[in-house]
């Protein structure tokens, strides 16, 4: 596969289910009961992974976020996701993607992500800790409080 420069596609990015599925390469030597049990494996723990959503993904798609989204966790008028529930984190992007919310730009973002990939930065950002010197956006309301300052609700 010749090098591009660009952004590898999203099955060779190396999850675990890319690196599951590899593994049922045949091999020598290896019986293929062997191979299907191993596979039936790797595969279950990459189900639970996704289902619990990959960090390691998750950083990898959270390039286009942190345009907007301070990692520090400050507020400069776009709220901080960083260190948010994955709960929350979910249902608002899930939200987006469905036009059930307002923001336009943030519907466009989250049209571009499926399941997995939504829990995998919600699982990014919820693993985060704000830095405690910079001036942050109060934490304690709910997912609804916490996105309107982007839909321009106040």
């Amino acid at each position: 596969m010749a090098t591009t420069g660009q952004a590898p596609p999203r099955a060779a990015r190396g999850t675990r289910a890319i690196r599951a599925v590899r593994a049922m390469r045949p091999a020598r030597g290896v019986s293929a009961a062997l191979r299907a049990a191993v596979a039936g494996v790797a595969l279950c723990g990459a189900a639970s992974a996704a289902a619990a959503g990959d960090r390691e993904l998750g950083e990898y798609l959270s390039s286009e976020c942190v345009t907007c989204h301070q990692l520090s966790g400050r507020f400069d008028g776009i709220p901080s996701i960083v260190g948010r529930a994955e709960p929350e984190l979910i249902e608002a992007l899930t939200e987006y993607r469905a036009k059930l919310r307002d923001n336009q730009v943030m519907r466009a973002i989250a049209a571009k992500f499926n399941d997995e990939e939504i829990a995998a930065l919600a699982s990014y950002f919820g693993s985060l800790e704000q830095d405690k010197n910079e001036h942050n956006i109060d934490r304690t309301g709910d997912v609804r409080a916490f996105t309107s300052t982007m839909e321009g609700k106040k």
